[in-house]
């Protein structure tokens, strides 16, 4: 199988599994929260894992909080962290884990906003500004710093300053952007930001929520007050292991990946181009290295993808697939139901070859072409 669907998930890492092992033997048992040796050794790993996710997005280890993933990390930061009488901002282009946030905050009485997009995706920063003003108190926003469907990254600078002069926090769900792009939270102005292992060539299951000093969202499990309260349970050794390998190897070869990766999206856009007249590019050149999303008019993408079991690739988010519903995205982004259905996404990550690339576009134009509408 040709692999291209590295914004669902990336393969792990073979040094980030080799990191994991020895604490998956028997004898490296031991609670890391308790008071003895092999807590102690558990316990100094685990910090050793938190340091390296803050370097990869410059803050303090104390302000990382480990999740199951970053569904977790976005739901304790929206529904933990918008402020008692205050309102709560999100584009129409976020991923369904934060947009599924917004009935319980309508519920609970929080007045709410959704920003629109342009064609490309983009965030107008001044669309912003208008929903901040309209809003009663203090405020959450929460933009994503790349889309994980149509690659657009999103102007986050700008937003939080705009944030910021409202006096409104500012949190990001940054899971697609960190293995291609550097992100300093401080610099940005960012108070929290959501990742997740397994977009990082990391272990399932395990994520993190950064929050940084003026950020502390009500804890949604408390449990026995582990991680400063916010979110309680045992942490699992070997995930938090995997977790901070992953971040370290992002932050060494993001440059040298973003690059590469880059050079063979273009590459992958440019064969499709030439082999299905009529094919439209969804988000842009200017956005994520490994994202492709493309139109294909005339087809339905679903079914057609049945005809190519050895290509892994996909109509839109893991989270939606099988839903038979069009891409929230692509219509926030101007497209109509039946273009959004005759839409595909490639992600490319850190293993694809050049000749993976070029079997998929002419496997795609072999299977597809017969399938469109002549001019």
């Amino acid at each position: 199988m040709i692999y291209l669907d590295h914004l669902a998930s990336t393969p792990l890492d073979p040094l980030v599994l080799e990191a994991m092992l020895p604490w998956m033997r028997p004898d490296a048992a031991g609670n890391p929260h308790a008071a003895h040796p092999a807590g102690w050794r558990a316990a100094d790993a685990i910090d050793q894992a938190r340091a390296e996710v803050a370097a990869l997005v410059g803050v303090q280890p104390g302000e990382v909080v480990f999740t199951s993933g970053a569904t977790e990390a976005n739901t304790l930061a929206l529904l933990g962290g918008v402020p008692a009488g205050g309102g709560c901002v999100v584009s129409a282009v976020e991923h369904a884990s934060v947009l599924g946030c917004l009935p319980e905050l309508r519920r609970r009485g929080h007045p709410l906003a959704v920003l629109p997009v342009d064609c490309m995706g983009r965030v107008d920063p001044a669309a912003l500004d208008t929903a901040l003003s309209g809003l009663p108190g203090p405020a959450l926003v929460s933009v994503m710093a790349a889309n994980n469907e149509v690659g657009t990254v999103e102007p986050l600078a700008e937003l939080a300053a705009v944030a910021a002069r409202h006096g409104a926090a500012m949190h990001s769900d940054a899971v697609q952007a960190l293995g291609t792009r550097a992100l300093d939270m401080a610099a940005i102005g960012l108070q929290g930001l959501s990742l997740s292992g397994h977009k990082l060539y990391g272990p399932m299951g395990i994520g993190a929520l950064i929050v940084r000093r003026d950020f502390r969202p009500v804890p949604a499990s408390p449990g026995g007050g582990q991680q400063r309260g916010l979110r309680g349970g045992t942490l699992p050794t070997p995930l938090c292991v995997g977790l901070g390998t992953a971040c370290r190897l992002a932050r060494m070869r993001r440059d040298e990946d973003a690059q590469r990766i880059g050079r063979l999206r273009d590459r992958l856009w440019q064969r499709l181009q030439s082999r299905l007249p009529g094919i439209r590019r969804n988000g842009g050149a200017e956005g994520l290295a490994g994202c492709l999303n493309v139109t294909i008019p005339g087809i339905d993408a679903a079914d057609r993808l049945l005809d190519l079991p050895e290509l892994a690739i996909a109509t839109g988010s893991a989270c939606h697939s099988g839903a038979g519903e069009p891409s929230h995205v692509l219509l926030a982004l101007g497209l109509s139901a039946a273009d959004a259905h005759a839409s595909l996404r490639f992600g490319l990550g850190r293993g694809t070859t050049a000749a993976e690339v070029d079997e998929a576009a002419d496997r795609l134009a072999s299977v597809l072409g017969s399938a469109m509408p002549s001019s």
